[in-house]
């Protein structure tokens, strides 16, 4: 069995269905240390950062664009050489709040020592221009353009839009645009998931959702476990 195809075959949230073949399996929720278990040579790292905030919406009436997902990774990591791990698990970027169409922050990155890092999703600005391709109106890239679903990420959908854009998926998904004037829907606490866009409807512009912070899965792998 290849590598990849053995990651695949493990790619199937929720993980804490596994935690019956894997009694050593941690899920950290909030920063923490990691202590490997005797014997343990390889471990499976399923890590999530924190996704960006929604952008606020116009007085006008335009809706904010929603957060990016923050990057979600999955690796086979050789810890022979540790006997601990600090696992950081970052937080969601606050949604715009500060006027018409403010932009959301950026999430924060999660990481597993200096063996595994995921960066944390762009905060929403639906005004700025991706360099890359020079497209306007982008909202955090994977986090959903203005008027559209935010995109799926590495595991979870994007976000449901009403009338706003939802935010990205990463582990989870990502939240929801409301579907009348309203704020964004902030991502639950680790999904990695990107916050809603804000509508503003001539009564006022709405904050965009905050976004989810990061999770981290540890999997020890058993001894027979061989990299190809």
């Amino acid at each position: 069995m290849t590598r990849s195809a053995y990651k695949s075959r493990l790619m199937l949230p929720p993980f804490s269905h596994f935690a019956p073949l894997f009694p050593d399996l941690q899920t950290f929720l909030a920063t923490g240390t990691w202590y490997r278990p005797p014997g343990v040579e390889y471990v499976l790292v399923i890590i999530a950062a924190g996704g960006g905030g929604g952008q606020r919406g116009e007085t006008a009436g335009t809706d904010g664009a929603g957060g990016e997902g923050g990057e979600c990774k999955t690796e086979v990591v050789n810890v022979r050489g540790t006997s601990s791990e600090t696992v950081t698990i970052g937080t969601g970027g606050a949604g715009g709040a500060g006027g018409d169409h403010a932009v959301g922050a950026s999430g924060i990155a999660s990481s597993f020592g200096a063996l595994v890092t995921s960066v944390g999703g762009k905060g929403a600005n639906a005004d700025q221009t991706d360099t890359s391709t020079g497209e306007t109106h982008i909202g955090g890239g994977k986090g959903g353009r203005q008027h559209v679903f935010g995109g799926a990420g590495a595991y979870g959908v994007g976000g449901v839009a009403g009338g706003s854009s939802g935010g990205g998926g990463s582990y989870g998904a990502g939240g929801a645009g409301p579907a009348t004037e309203g704020p964004g829907v902030a991502a639950a606490a680790n999904t990695g998931g990107g916050g809603g866009g804000g509508w503003g409807v001539g009564g006022g512009a709405q904050h965009g959702g905050n976004g989810g912070s990061g999770i981290c899965i540890v999997i020890p792998l058993p001894k027979t476990f061989i990299l190809p």
